[in-house]
């Protein structure tokens, strides 16, 4: 009977199929552990032998972490205030892509280097890379990096840069390692995007004389579009959702340092809820700008 259907309907069953797996998780690992957790918000835990038991508090949680608790407020600052690496981490694997989209000896050995990081990384590791591999303790409390750019101060200065530019300049150079890092799944869409431009669109610039620049601003970028839309979301939850962002540390140990369940809870929420937040103005700023094929 399943021969009988037609192909679209087909098509639909097999993508079905398909995404089953990611279903089952999505509803035992993340829909039905995010209910609990929004009804933890509004209790008060306390363990217990059995477990743990709640006591109903209303919103006193919530409250509490948004005009009480000064630390979660700025942790919630200084997580938007690490946004400004998104265009730095587009720019970079836009760049990265167009030159594994070359042909030359040795590409496909320079695509697997470029999706290393993601195989073998986690945020677990990347953390512990950054402070226990790739940097030296001091005996201040910062450390020196792999990659610094602090030696080129003074060229800087001679070029009559600004301090705080300057300062913009060092940073982005100092943390090099986890722009390649963070990289690895944004190079790969990009690639994928990249080869789904089909090439008569560029014979057909060819032939009206466009240069290499003019065909990338007016074909190469417009066709990314979606591509660039897909990985600043990917980017933006990879920033908030990294381990070694302040917010989940400190949800971490006001879970399981200072056992107070339901206060972490309130403030998972209200974090996801951040999130979203930006998910949605990020989404309604650039939307305006995705060009797809038949437009």
């Amino acid at each position: 009977m399943f021969k009988k259907l037609p192909y679209h309907t087909k098509k639909k069953i097999y993508g079905f199929l398909f995404i089953t797996p990611w279903l089952v998780g999505f509803l035992l690992f993340f829909a039905v552990p995010f209910v609990q957790s929004c009804i933890y918000g509004f209790q008060d835990l306390t363990t217990t032998v059995t477990g743990m038991e709640g006591t109903w508090v209303g919103l006193s949680n919530f409250s509490y972490a948004l005009f009480r608790d000064t630390q979660f407020i700025i942790q919630c600052a200084g997580s938007l205030r690490d946004l400004v690496t998104v265009p730095l981490i587009l720019v970079y694997s836009l760049c990265f892509a167009l030159l594994l989209k070359k042909e030359y000896p040795g590409r496909t050995l320079m695509r697997a280097i470029a999706f290393l990081p993601v195989i073998i990384g986690s945020g677990v590791l990347m953390d512990i890379m950054k402070t226990d591999v790739f940097s030296t303790s001091m005996n201040s409390a910062e450390s020196t990096y792999l990659f610094s750019a602090s030696g080129l101060t003074g060229f800087f200065e001679s070029m009559g840069l600004s301090a705080g530019l300057i300062g913009f300049i060092n940073d982005v150079i100092s943390k090099i390692f986890d722009l390649t890092w963070r990289s690895g799944v944004q190079i790969l869409l990009f690639l994928a995007g990249l080869h789904n431009i089909p090439s008569y669109v560029y014979e057909a610039a060819d032939i009206e004389g466009a240069n290499a620049l003019e065909q990338f601003f007016k074909i190469t970028l417009p066709m990314l579009t979606p591509m660039i839309l897909l990985n600043a979301v990917y980017s933006v939850i990879d920033i908030f959702s990294d381990y070694g962002n302040a917010i989940i540390q400190m949800i971490y140990n006001t879970a399981f340092t200072n056992v107070r369940f339901g206060y972490a809870s309130a403030l998972s929420i209200l974090y996801f809820l951040m999130v979203a937040v930006v998910l949605v103005v990020l989404y309604l700023a650039m939307k305006r700008f995705i060009v797809h094929a038949e437009d």
